[in-house]
């Protein structure tokens, strides 16, 4: 055999070991791996009389930057105590602007928006067969089946004894009433249910499709009707701040306006 030949030999058993090593490299270059891109989340805490309106402005909002938003909700004074255990989510919106400036003071809420208003008053069995009127001192009367927020559970149980001893007959009511409960959904109920003559709620709650025409407003004396004011506060535990300033700003638009308004918390 010639030293060519010997070589040439050579030559091709190296390129048959090399050449799979060769196009192994080439193959790795060549489909790198595909990034992820999760989808934004955002989480808001809302208080129950405003979940109808916040439903569906969160949903322009998914609409339009193509995120998910969820909604916990219930009394004020709950979805606040989950605001502190839980350290997380983007924005509280309770019943009562006076939980928003309780969070404020201690840091936890860094700016806010106000986006309409809460008023509180009687609602009374369809036709009022007891002709109940707007006199706070009904609420005492032994003949009536009332019910009432607690203050500890909900902004209107807040609302509720702030008005009541205003007019100095909160103890008494609460030892006339028949039961108390969380929120004004359950207020709701309570007339729904025939369990109560009078409840005082948020007059919001009869602007809801499902209690049209199952219970009557009778709005409450001029000195205790003050209207409460309805603010949106952003959370430092947001992950996407930007975008949850986003439904703040929405909110606070026209087209947000007019979304409150249908819902009775705007004139």
């Amino acid at each position: 055999m010639t030293i060519n030949l010997l070589a040439a030999r050579i030559v091709k058993i190296i390129l048959v070991l090399v050449t799979p090593f060769i196009l192994l490299a080439c193959d790795m270059q060549t489909y790198p791996e595909p990034e992820s891109s999760p989808q934004r989340e955002l989480l808001i805490y809302s208080g129950m009389t405003m979940i109808q309106p916040l439903q569906e402005i969160s949903a322009l909002i998914e609409q339009d930057e193509h995120c998910r938003i969820k909604i916990t909700y219930g009394g004020s004074g709950h979805i606040l105590k989950s605001v502190k255990v839980n350290q997380i989510g983007d924005l509280f919106f309770p019943g009562d602007k006076s939980y928003i400036d309780g969070l404020q003071e201690q840091g936890i809420i860094t700016e806010s928006v106000q986006v309409g208003y809460n008023e509180a008053g009687f609602f009374v069995q369809p036709g009022n067969p007891k002709q109940i009127t707007s006199d706070l001192r009904q609420l005492q009367n032994r003949q009536l089946h009332v019910v009432i927020g607690s203050r500890k559970a909900g902004a209107i149980g807040r609302e509720t004894e702030k008005i009541l001893r205003q007019a100095g007959i909160y103890q008494e009511v609460l030892n006339n009433a028949l039961y108390l409960t969380t929120d004004s959904k359950g207020l709701a109920q309570a007339i729904m249910k025939q369990d109560a003559d009078l409840v005082l709620n948020w007059k919001a709650t009869n602007y809801l499709s499902e209690n049209i025409g199952k219970m009557e407003f009778v709005a409450l004396p001029p000195e205790y009707s003050e209207r409460q004011l309805l603010v949106m506060g952003l959370l430092t535990y947001s992950q996407h701040p930007q975008l949850a300033r986003k439904i703040m700003q929405l909110a606070a638009s026209e087209v947000g306006q007019s979304i409150f308004r249908k819902y009775g918390f705007l004139d």
